[in-house]
Order: C-alpha cells, then structure tokens, then sequence
C-alpha cells in the first residue's frame, strides 16, 4: 500500500467507525470552510523498503454538539488497537485526545499510529 491510498483506507475506516460518509464528512487533508467534519492527515512517519511503514495521522474533528465529539472519539479510539484491518498491520493509538472548542464547534483531536506493508 502507498502513502496516499494509506491515507484514504485511515479516512475510510475513521468514518466507518465513527459512522460518517468519507468524502461528505471525513476528508484527507483539510475540512472545507464552515462545516462540521472529520479530517486525517499523516503527520510523520517513514516508507518501509525492508521494514512495514509506519505513520502517524492526526484526525480531528468539528462537531455540532460537545456529545458528538466526545461519541464520536469513543467510536475511533475506543476500538483501538485493530490487527489486520482493512489493509493495516496495525491500528494504535498515539497519545490522548484532546476536545475543545473553535470557532463555535466542539472539537475532538488524536493521532492514529498506523503500520502497513
């Protein structure tokens, strides 16, 4: 698997989890302006040659409700780790998960470690 298709499977799954529809309300990349949503993005990480890859996403999240954050971060991370899921070796979490409040919407932000082949 590449990078880019790592990246979408990571969106794919993150909406399946938390019950969203990829490309309406979970995006790579960045949320268009002014509506709630879910974004993955690879922060960091290395290609594997020899080795499996190994990146870490940041998914965030825009939600209407501070109830819909904190639902929606139970439904991604709550399940976590995964073993050989859609694609993946494995599915860990990295660090908290941090909510908040911006620009009105009710925010739930962590990392995603994912290795693949």
């Amino acid at each position: 698997m590449d990078i880019t298709t790592a990246e979408q499977t990571l969106a794919q799954w993150v909406a399946q989890q938390g019950g969203l529809t990829p490309d309406e309300s979970v995006f790579c990349g960045e949320l268009p302006a002014g509506i709630p949503g879910v974004r993955v993005v690879f922060l960091s990480g290395r290609a594997g040659c020899v080795e499996l890859s190994d990146f870490v996403a940041e998914v965030h999240g825009l939600f209407a409700e501070p109830e819909e954050a904190r639902s929606f971060a139970d439904a991604v991370w709550g399940v976590l780790p995964r073993y050989g899921e859609s694609g993946f070796t494995e599915l860990s979490a990295e660090g908290a998960i941090a909510f908040g409040i911006r620009d009105g919407w009710f925010t739930a932000t962590g990392r995603i470690r994912a290795l693949f082949a």
